[in-house]
């Protein structure tokens, strides 16, 4: 066998050469198609600002801060009054309690009854000093038997005679149960109407009664007359 000459070996020399080159490419390229999505994504991320805890150049900082801000105004500001026709505030102001216009006794008046009365107690009016109710304010009135009303006061005013007068209603009911009470210089005279009926309240040197008055079927009955007399054994000064 005949060995290749010198022009043979140095062509497949050259060839084998090329093949190596071209294999050591092929994997270096392929290496570097490898790598690159990895080295974009360090790059992407070495290009980011770092996040700042200053609101001035955060702006999620600075969103969460208004929203939180938002929040505590909210949480600080009173609850606003209740509305009348859903558009003007109705001021929602409670209203002022002055002292009961009148207490339950012990001692018995020396005024008459009237006749046919048949609920009663007696009772007591401060006349040393008087709690003159005024207009937007809430008194209370007690009834035989205990039962305490709230009245709303509307109006006040005093006579051209001196005396001082107040009107107002039954706390919970409107303007349906009107109450009516008058201060004299020495006697007190009030009517108060509920739903169970209306009473009467007189007084004299502050002592005096609340009772019921007798409805039409008492004073209807024979005998009876159809008419109640008040008594006017006190003066007005």
């Amino acid at each position: 066998m005949a060995l290749p000459s010198s022009g043979n070996f140095k062509r497949i020399y050259l060839a084998l050469s090329a093949i190596l080159i071209i294999a050591l490419v092929y994997q270096i390229t392929r290496e570097d198609a490898l790598l690159q999505p990895n080295q974009q994504l360090e790059q992407i991320l070495n290009e980011q600002p770092p996040l700042s805890t200053d609101p001035a150049t955060s702006p999620v900082l600075a969103n969460a801060n208004r929203e939180l801000a938002r929040a505590q105004q909210a949480l600080a500001s009173p609850a606003r009054p209740p509305v009348a026709d859903g558009n003007t505030p109705v001021a929602a102001k409670p209203a002022v309690t002055v002292p009961d216009a009148w207490r339950m006794a012990d001692s018995t008046p020396s005024i008459p009854l009237p006749q046919s009365v048949s609920v009663y107690e007696p009772v007591s009016v401060d006349m040393q000093n008087p709690a003159y109710p005024e207009a937007g304010q809430q008194t209370s009135v007690m009834l035989p038997g205990g039962e305490r009303l709230q009245v709303n006061v509307e109006a006040s005013k005093t006579n051209p005679n001196g005396d001082y007068s107040w009107r107002g209603h039954l706390d919970g009911h409107g303007d349906e149960f009107p109450v009516v009470m008058t201060y004299g210089g020495n006697s007190v005279f009030a009517t108060v109407t509920t739903p169970n009926g209306s009473y009467t309240l007189e007084s004299v040197n502050g002592s005096g009664w609340i009772y019921k008055n007798p409805s039409e079927f008492e004073l209807s009955q024979p005998g009876s007359n159809d008419y109640l007399e008040i008594p006017h054994g006190h003066e007005h000064q």
